[in-house]
């Protein structure tokens, strides 16, 4: 009874959460999910009470507020924003979908089947929420339930054209929300670096991301509609409804002509579209919030560095982009090896499993990194007009001379920067083999990767990719008669160039835990099971700043295209010269932050010849 007691207690003892990282963060998407749902829950309340304010007016609100209508109303907003923030869980990406102009974004909606899926559940939705918010039960069924009225006390049947501006303005609202919704990119996460409470982070973006946003759009959208209703589709939907209903239904023009209705029934609208468009944008912002908060859960697993390895497994397709999981966990990882030093000390401690911690930690780090390597490395290379003329003066780049050599070669860099200084000898016992012959040989086997695969089966690219191709095809084609049209085909980059830096935040977490928990290991590894992966871990991360460098210089002169007024809402080459900016000066950083830390120590590792001359810019402080 004893030993069974004992074994119970440490039962109790031991946490609930899973040995992989996708069942450990199992209990705080459901804790996330619940919460979202009572956050809704209150957004619904509200957006059923306000949208009572052309009804009720300022003081009868109170009374509206516990009526039954008021519960209907409500209720309805529940389920629609439910669905909303199922949709948002299901089509999350955490990289932006970059197309070079809107009729790229738009062939992407056309031939995407979940956009049209999308666009029709935001029809739904406004058509819903329109007939509650302008119907109340008082008078539903006497002026917005029947499409034929009878008018005077005559018995004349006459077009409800009331009925068919409110049905056509949901129509149009849900149409163009859609699009926005698609076009703006509201599925894409962004991780910032500070994370807010939910309070603190919908009291600081409410005002602006929200109220502004939606009363901006609503007035827009009334403003628009309301003009091109009166002007040309008054006349061609009343003709539409009456052939519709019946025959024997006279046309009047002077009562059912092109005219301005009343400015109360504009106020109406645009009061429900804030509504409705105010409360979407609140389940946005309580989507973008939840989803991209930390999680912090291998801490309580029961083997942490098992369940925190478990997550942190990269796709080995350079177009595949990586999983949420995958970003929380990298994310994770690099707030331990920042912060937390229990956390590093378990990891430099196992030393006894095989592979330990640290290796299975490091090649999954190392092997992300070369993806982005690869996928950087892979893009055509275009001579730019504004390059060649006008060269980037930076002293970071400028500070180097680099070409790229061709494929047989390995595509690598040769470089002239070595300067002679008193450590001119510093790197001379450094051996290993070439960048060339490394590169060469990642290609080759690449190469045959892509045979094998092309060989194996049918392209499993999507829809949308295969009609961009075909259509990008079908237009060069035509380009070639006209050259004008050639010439402003050819200011739009590549889609190589658009996915080069996809998956950015993930490559920063990956190489700035890697150089903290090198940076840490100096001190707090007593097994030295870090020291012998210094060379390997430097040699990765001076490969992708090479990489980055060498794109910088073929792509960031080339700015013609950055003021084309047909680009989309996301500039993609500005978004991706950007991201490479940031990502080359935060992995310089990580670079000083290792070789600062064993300065020492450095001649006693074995690099290549081209990372060592590289690296020794860094020792020099040149960078």
């Amino acid at each position: 009874m004893a030993s069974l007691e004992i074994a119970r207690r440490k039962r109790d003892q031991q946490p609930l959460h899973s040995l992989t990282y996708r069942l450990a963060s199992r209990r705080v998407l459901h804790e996330r999910s619940i919460g979202s749902l009572i956050v809704v829950a209150g957004f619904s309340l509200l957006a059923a009470v306000s949208s009572q304010l052309s009804h009720l007016g300022f003081f009868g609100l109170l009374k509206g507020a516990f009526s039954v209508y008021t519960l209907i109303l409500a209720t309805t907003y529940f389920v629609f924003g439910s669905l909303l923030l199922g949709l948002r869980n299901a089509r999350v990406k955490v990289n932006p979908r970059l197309s070079p102009t809107y009729f790229h974004d738009l062939l992407a909606i056309f031939w995407d089947p979940l956009s049209w899926v999308l666009v029709s559940f935001y029809v739904i939705l406004t058509s819903v929420l329109h007939a509650f918010i302008l119907a109340p039960s008082s008078n539903a069924s006497a002026n917005f339930s029947e499409l034929v009225v009878f008018i005077n006390e005559k018995g004349i049947p006459q077009i409800n054209e009331r009925y068919i501006l409110t049905r056509t303005f949901s129509i149009f609202f849900g149409i163009v929300y859609g699009m926005r919704h698609l076009i703006y990119q509201k599925d894409w996460l962004a991780f910032p670096e500070i994370q807010l409470s939910t309070v603190d982070y919908i009291f600081n973006n409410y005002w602006k991301q929200v109220v502004s946003s939606a009363g901006a759009f609503s007035l827009r959208i009334t403003g628009t509609f309301w003009i091109v209703y009166n002007i040309l589709l008054s006349r061609l939907l009343v003709k539409s409804a009456m052939r519709f209903v019946a025959n024997d239904i006279h046309y009047h023009v002077p009562q059912y002509g092109p005219r301005w209705y009343s400015f109360g029934l504009v106020i109406r609208l645009f009061f429900t579209s804030f509504s409705i468009s105010i409360f979407l944008e609140s389940v946005h912002i309580v989507c973008d919030h939840f989803l991209s908060k930390k999680m912090n859960v291998s801490g309580s697993s029961i083997d942490s560095n098992a369940c925190l390895i478990s997550g942190l497994k990269v796709d080995g397709s350079n177009t595949t982009p990586e999983t949420l999981l995958t970003y929380h966990a990298f994310q994770e990882l690099a707030h331990l090896a920042g912060h937390s030093a229990a956390r590093r000390r378990d990891i430099f401690s196992d030393a006894g499993s095989s592979p330990s911690s640290w290796t299975q930690i490091s090649s999954h780090c190392i092997a992300l990194l070369n993806k982005a390597a690869t996928r950087i490395n892979t893009v055509p290379a275009k001579p730019s007009s504004a390059s060649a003329g006008k060269p980037i003066s930076t002293g970071a780049l400028g500070s180097a001379v680099r070409r790229r050599l061709p494929p047989g070669q390995g595509g690598a860099f040769e470089s002239n920067i070595f300067r002679p200084s008193k450590h001119d000898h510093f790197f001379d016992s450094l051996k290993g083999p070439s960048t060339e012959e490394i590169l060469a040989k990642s290609r080759a086997e690449a190469a045959k990767d892509a045979t094998k695969a092309s060989s194996s089966g049918p392209s499993k690219d999507r829809l949308e990719l295969l009609a961009f191709r075909w259509v990008s095809n079908k237009v060069k084609e035509l380009a070639l008669k006209y050259p004008d049209l050639q010439r402003h085909i050819s200011i739009i980059p590549e889609k190589e160039i658009l996915r080069s830096t996809d998956d950015f935040h993930l490559i920063l977490w990956a190489f700035q835990s890697l150089a903290r928990l090198v940076a840490a290991s100096y001190n707090e590894d007593n097994y030295g099971v870090v020291q012998k992966d210094i060379p390997k871990v430097l040699e990765t991360m001076l490969a992708l700043l090479m990489t980055l460098e060498s794109f910088l210089l073929a792509e960031a002169g080339s700015a013609k295209f950055r003021s084309n007024p047909y680009s989309a809402h996301i500039n993609a080459q500005r978004l991706t010269i950007v991201r490479s900016y940031a990502m080359l000066q935060a992995l310089k950083t990580a670079i000083y932050q290792i070789v600062v830390t064993f300065r020492g120590q450095l001649g006693e590792f074995t690099l290549a010849s081209t990372y060592a001359n590289r690296l020794k810019h860094f020792v020099d402080f040149d960078e």
